[in-house]
């Protein structure tokens, strides 16, 4: 089953369009995230007797009530309510219900704080919350902390802002978190992140509806990711997996291509070509055999010359896919060639995949205007911005771009007509289809320069692989699998000394898994 992360917002349209908007319709998709809390906390623990459920008067208090009315002919279940007025709404109609069960029902000052039970619940305040706790709610969670109890959560800990992962103090110490329909944007990121335990997604029919809502991502796993690897078989040969040629370097940014074309071999790609300046080509070729090269000619400061153009033209008309912008540098002359191959790639449909300088390039104006020049020529394209690349891009604040990454890659996106990558944690993939990923692998150790080469490496090197088809695919893929090694590498060496060209070398631990999975 695919995991989703939405926003709370998103989930509320989700939920109107799943009920059609009625009470009815609202009323029947409380029951069924009750049900599902009710089965988790059976599942978790079996032989539990004593159940306290702490609620609010919203609709995660509604999420409870339902729990504890399906609870309580297996186990004695106390309901402490954590606020002062009434459940009102579809919340009050499940609670007056519970009244008409064995439930046990206390206010929050009568709850016994001292008492040992099996599990603890906590539905008191949901995705809509913000802000701080109320101080009675705040005490009684600090006191419950040191239980011994399953302590589980409905939807998301009461104390965590779901939309943005900032929490309150005295959040609720949640062992287990049961959210519904789908992950909570803000529960994937810290500090929220380490307030939700083990995150479990249990489905109450809103799922399809979430798919009409906008981008909504879908979680990367490790399945997902290796099934961008062809199947490689005792008549494969290297005509099967693709030829690349890598646009990019400089004389003062030569090891930005050597790991760009290293990477993409290690990647499956069939045949990968540099296309550089002659010092270029001679210091990657002095480490890196299996590489050929086009010697371009050199313009000012070191750069590819504009007057290449003809050459690159002739490289690209052998190429599955291509790549640029490794080490590139912006210049003038650069900014052209990086228009150029747009326009080529786009005329003759060979894949792109645009980096680093390539994106400086199409940015040097300082408007979004250029971006467009992308889908203008129907380029296939990946871009792969950090933050400020995606500002710079998307002409827009930085501030405004960490605000809302996901809602940034979605606006390059569509402005471009391309597959964004907007690297961070996590990073996210869009597609202009509306297609949307999430990957959380990679750590701190990746905080240093050439480690965006490696990623356009591997990306390049799947997407060639795959012979320039599943564009989408083998962007989420490569953003996975580059996360995962770079794990491997942070276990075996740590995130202070590893390097980006360790991350390279230990592709091949990923790609082991692929015939077990």
């Amino acid at each position: 089953m695919e995991t989703y992360i939405c926003t709370p917002a998103q989930m509320r349209a989700a939920e109107t369009d799943a009920s059609g908007g009625s009470d009815e319709g609202l009323l029947t998709l409380m029951e069924n995230a009750g049900r599902a809390f009710a089965d988790e906390i059976r599942e978790r623990a079996p032989d539990a007797k004593d159940v306290l459920i702490l609620c609010g008067k919203g609709n995660n208090g509604g999420d409870g009530f339902v729990a504890a009315r399906l609870l309580s002919n297996e186990m004695n279940v106390t309901v402490a309510l954590l606020v002062n007025s009434a459940p009102t709404g579809i919340a009050g109609t499940e609670f007056s219900l519970l009244q008409n069960s064995s439930v046990k029902i206390i206010s929050g000052d009568e709850t016994d704080t001292e008492k040992e039970y099996d599990v603890i619940a906590d539905a008191v305040f949901g995705t809509g919350f913000h802000g701080e706790l109320p101080e009675n709610v705040s005490l009684i969670f600090s006191r419950l902390m040191y239980s011994k109890a399953l302590k589980i959560s409905a939807d998301v800990p009461s104390g965590v802002n779901a939309e943005n992962a900032i929490i309150s103090r005295c959040v609720f110490p949640a062992d287990v978190t049961v959210t519904f329909g789908a992950v909570k944007l803000g529960m994937t990121l810290s500090p929220a992140r380490d307030m939700c335990g083990e995150i479990v997604v249990r489905e109450i029919g809103v799922e399809e509806a979430l798919k009409k809502v906008g981008f909504v991502p879908e979680m990367m796993t490790e399945r997902k990711a290796l099934s961008v690897l062809p199947e490689r078989n005792e008549f494969s040969h290297k005509g099967n997996f693709g030829r690349l040629t890598v646009i990019g370097g400089s004389s003062s940014m030569s090891g930005a291509a050597a790991l760009n074309v290293k990477a993409a071999l290690r990647c499956g790609a069939g045949l990968v070509r540099l296309a550089s300046v002659k010092t270029v080509c001679d210091r990657v070729a002095s480490g890196i055999y299996e590489c050929t090269f086009a010697e371009l000619i050199t313009g000012e400061n070191g750069n590819i010359s504009s007057a290449s153009l003809d050459l690159i033209e002739k490289e690209l008309m052998c190429s599955d896919t291509a790549a640029i912008g490794s080490g590139l540098g912006c210049t003038a002359d650069t900014s052209l060639i990086v228009r150029e191959v747009i326009r080529i790639c786009g005329k003759n449909n060979i894949p792109l995949v645009i980096d680093a300088d390539g994106l400086n390039c199409l940015a040097a104006d300082g408007t979004s205007q250029n971006v467009g020049f992308i889908a203008k020529h129907g380029c296939h394209a990946v871009l792969t911005p950090h933050p400020k690349e995606l500002a710079r891009l998307l002409g827009e604040e930085l501030k405004d771009v960490l605000s809302d990454r996901l809602g940034a890659a979605v606006r390059l996106s569509t402005a471009s007509g391309s597959v964004v990558v907007s690297k961070g944690y996590p990073t996210f993939i869009v597609s202009p289809d509306g297609r949307a990923a999430a990957s959380y692998t990679g750590n701190a150790g990746l905080s240093k320069g050439g480690s965006g080469d490696v990623l356009t490496g591997i990306i390049s090197g799947l997407l060639t692989s795959n012979k320039g088809d599943r564009l989408f695919d083998c962007a989420c893929g490569g953003v996975w699998i580059f996360g995962a090694a770079a794990d491997i590498t942070a276990e075996r060496s740590s995130m202070t000394s590893m390097l980006p060209s360790d991350v390279t070398d230990d592709l091949d631990k990923i790609f082991h898994k692929k015939d077990v999975i």
